[in-house]
């Protein structure tokens, strides 16, 4: 199924033309005009709609397809992918790598989003959600031996505390946070003493929650995300080092 041509307005040829075309097409999308793997209009079509030239239209769409929007198949087509988050923040995740300070920037942003969500647990999480933390929490200290096997456990800790936070919109936020400088915490996790760091914090975190107390959660979480920080600041400043040594 298409989205229907009639939602498109014409586009004014201009030198921002097929930045409007983008626009445009990122609005059907958000609206649900356009669903993910459905297929769009044609480049033809589109640009008889949007009263532009193909160019300005294929220029807009290898926008959209940077950005993890669209993308197109073998066949012919410009279809709307999966959009999954991954695939959505993989442009932001490209520029934590160029950027040097946006690092700092993401943690603080973590922080915020995440001490929100473990004081939101300590007083939403049901019972069978505190006791499959607890677990996870006993868990991780024999896992801090096994980078590879932490990693998968510390991402479902951090899913499951943003599901019993009960907003769905704040989960989706610290999803896609948590999925940015992955490459970064990977090297950290193999520096000496950061899982067993990391395990301590996930207890008193899960500690705090099962006691139902919002402020004790919320600090143990902002501490958390500051360990974090600082071991992935100091794993990419060492793979840097590295790379420069002669």
């Amino acid at each position: 199924m298409q989205a229907p041509l009639s939602a498109l307005s014409p586009i004014e040829q201009q030198k921002s033309a097929s930045e409007r075309v983008g626009e445009q097409i990122r609005e059907l999308i958000a609206s649900g005009n356009l669903a993910p793997g459905e297929k769009l209009p044609s480049e033809n079509e589109l640009s008889r709609a949007l009263q532009v030239s193909r160019p300005v239209v294929r220029e807009a769409l290898r926008g959209l397809s940077m950005l993890g929007l669209v993308e197109s198949r073998q066949g012919g087509g410009c279809y709307v992918t999966d959009l999954h988050v991954d695939r959505l923040m993989e442009p932001l995740s490209f520029f934590l790598r160029l950027n040097e300070h946006s690092l700092d920037d993401l943690f603080e942003a973590r922080a915020m989003i995440d001490c929100g969500l473990a004081k939101a647990a300590a007083a939403r999480a049901t019972e069978d959600q505190k006791a499959r933390l607890l677990e996870m929490a006993k868990i991780g200290f024999d896992l801090v031996d096994d980078p590879v096997g932490f990693r998968v456990m510390d991402a479902q800790f951090h899913s499951l505390i943003s599901e019993a936070a009960g907003n769905a919109f704040l989960n989706s936020v610290a999803q896609s946070f948590y999925s940015l400088a992955m490459d970064a915490r990977r090297r950290a996790s193999a520096m000496p003493g950061v899982l067993e760091q990391s395990a301590k914090d996930h207890d008193a975190i899960v500690k705090a929650i099962v006691a139902g107390d919002g402020r004790a959660a919320a600090a143990a979480m902002g501490q958390h995300v500051d360990n974090i920080r600082l071991t992935t600041l100091a794993a990419r400043n060492l793979s840097e080092d590295l790379a420069d040594a002669p």
